[in-house]
């Protein structure tokens, strides 16, 4: 495929090249093979132990508690801070597969079973808002950002093949314990992939809030969802999809067995077409920026993910059928890497793990509506009815959140205008976008005439200059040492080494820029890339002057 050899492309080696996203995305790689595994394990030990109701009772009780549970991941990220937060929710996932294996192998009541199943998926639910409210703390760009959300859906989809298929030979082999020691040991992996990533700002570290006595309410909910009334439409259109998906699980079942005339074996096939769609879909995802383009990406997406099971339901063939949910898959994909990414433009700082923690918790709630509504609307329309009103769902609600989605989460060219400015600026280049963000909130127009002094020699600095339009000339003791233009910036010595200017800063032309005031400035760059970089220009220029002078 051309795309892999896109700048997009480019993109995703460059964000794996980074240490923190490659561990963050081993550790969500890792720990989703191992979730599904333990629920192979989990569906294998129930249905021996109880038949059909015994799996019934075990998906009710998987899918409560993360329901309850991923609101508060803000709590914990803001007290914690979220790399540890992540370990200690792998931790906890490792104990409760030894336990279960305990439990399998000393025949304690199947009741332990469940509390255990639902103690690992309470905790499991709150990896991804963390790690995808994390994920801007380590991108430079909205391309990097997106590159970094096709890596997880990537690894997502692995997870999902690959943790099946290896538990179910394992428990076939050797039984649900050895199964179960298996998982432990992968999750005791990611929780060691994640341990002591760095990040370049310690306020990412705790979700971009400092505020460590604020704690996150069930009743701070609806305050975050009409704060981002665009990213909030987003999370509806997924809670559709997943109250969509929660309808599929019933009827790829029934369509294979009774319309498909697939049998058992083709229940298998047709999952299989999505999970081979997502991978491929995640690969196309590559071609995908951060820019306006994501909203109608976005928008056919979801139609791509309901109007393949609505073809079903008319022409109903196995050949249509698994081409249909393959498109499903890649719509899957694409939805996912879009939408996250629209969210994670949208929502300030402090609030993304608020609003992806929320989101996750009604995901929960969709999948849990929809899995019990499948089979009485099956009962109630048949499968062709069923699969018609189940892929009419997310075409329409695509029609009619399009327009105000794209009207919402639009930044405007002159935030974009400010972004593009930090990245040329060599200080600011290393930063990832939850910082240039920070710094973009807190930029002062300014404007110089001609011959203006814009900074003076021996004056006390309380501000660093960044020029957009014209130049500007240094003078060190009446002696001109430089010019300095568009995307460069002045007055960091003064700032970062707390002494009174170096140099006089006059303009050359009328100059246009940004003030950052002193505080910003140095809680910009005190992180260790952007330290060092600010360190190579000051040396750089008091070098130029002292040679010159």
């Amino acid at each position: 495929m051309r795309v892999l050899a896109s700048p997009a492309s480019a993109a995703l080696r460059d964000v794996l090249r980074n240490p923190s996203i490659r561990r963050l995305e081993l550790s969500w790689t890792a720990g989703t093979a191992a979730d599904w595994a333990f629920l192979v394990v989990l569906l294998v030990f129930v249905y021996d132990a109880g038949g059909t109701l015994a799996v019934g009772i075990l998906g009710a009780v998987r899918t409560v508690p993360a329901i309850v549970t991923a609101p508060f991941a803000t709590t914990l990220v803001e007290r914690y801070r979220g790399d540890r937060v992540l370990t200690g929710i792998n931790v906890v996932r490792c104990v409760g597969a030894v336990l279960t294996a305990t439990a399998i192998g000393t025949d304690l009541p199947i009741e332990l079973v469940y509390m255990l199943a639902a103690a690992v998926a309470g905790v499991g639910s709150l990896v991804r808002p963390i790690q995808t409210a994390l994920l801007p703390a380590f991108a430079q760009t909205p391309r990097e950002l997106v590159a970094a959300n096709v890596a997880s859906s990537t690894g997502e989809g692995l997870g999902t093949f690959v943790g099946p298929l290896l538990a179910g030979v394992i428990v076939a082999g050797t039984g649900s314990v050895a199964a179960s020691l298996v998982v432990a040991v992968t999750f005791a992996g990611a929780a060691a992939a994640v341990t002591g990533i760095r990040f370049e700002s310690a306020a990412d570290a705790r979700g971009g809030d400092t505020d460590r006595t604020r704690r996150f309410r069930i009743a701070d909910a609806p305050r975050v969802l009409t704060r981002y009334p665009g990213a909030t439409l987003v999370a509806g259109d997924f809670v559709a999809q997943t109250f969509v998906r929660g309808l599929l699980v019933t009827l790829v079942v029934v369509s294979s067995i009774e319309l498909l005339g697939m049998g058992d074996t083709g229940v298998g096939l047709l999952n299989a077409a999505i999970g081979l769609g997502g991978l491929t879909g995640a690969l196309g995802a590559l071609g995908l920026s951060g820019g306006p383009r994501l909203t109608r990406v976005f928008t056919i997406a979801l139609v791509g993910w309901g109007l393949p099971l609505l073809l079903i339901g008319a022409w109903p063939t196995a050949a249509l059928a698994l081409a249909a949910l393959f498109i499903t898959g890649v719509s899957n994909a694409v939805l996912d890497v879009s939408g996250f990414t629209l969210v994670q433009r949208s929502v300030r700082n402090e609030d993304r793990v608020a609003m992806f923690g929320v989101m996750e918790g009604l995901f929960g709630v969709g999948m849990l509506v929809g899995s019990l509504v499948g089979p009485a609307l099956v009962a109630l329309l048949g499968v062709r009815g069923s699969l018609l009103i189940a892929g009419a769902i997310l075409p329409i609600l695509a029609l009619i959140t399009s327009r105000p989605i794209a009207n919402r989460t639009r930044r405007s060219p002159l935030v974009e205008g400010q972004l593009a400015l930090l990245r040329q600026n060599l200080l600011f280049a290393p930063l990832p976008l939850t910082a240039l963000d920070r710094l973009a909130e807190n930029l002062v127009a300014v404007s110089y005439a001609a011959g203006d002094v814009v900074m003076r020699e021996g004056d006390l600095g309380d501000e660093y200059v960044l020029i957009e339009h014209g130049e500007v000339d240094i003078l060190a003791d009446g002696r001109s040492v430089g010019t300095c233009g568009p995307g460069d910036g002045v007055g960091e010595i003064a700032l970062l080494r707390r002494v009174p200017r170096t140099a006089t800063v006059v303009a050359r032309t009328p100059v246009d820029g940004y003030s950052i005031d002193a505080p910003t400035f140095v809680a910009g760059v005190s992180g260790p890339a952007a330290g060092a970089a600010a360190e190579a220009v000051m040396s750089s220029r008091l070098e130029r002057s002292q040679t010159q002078g």
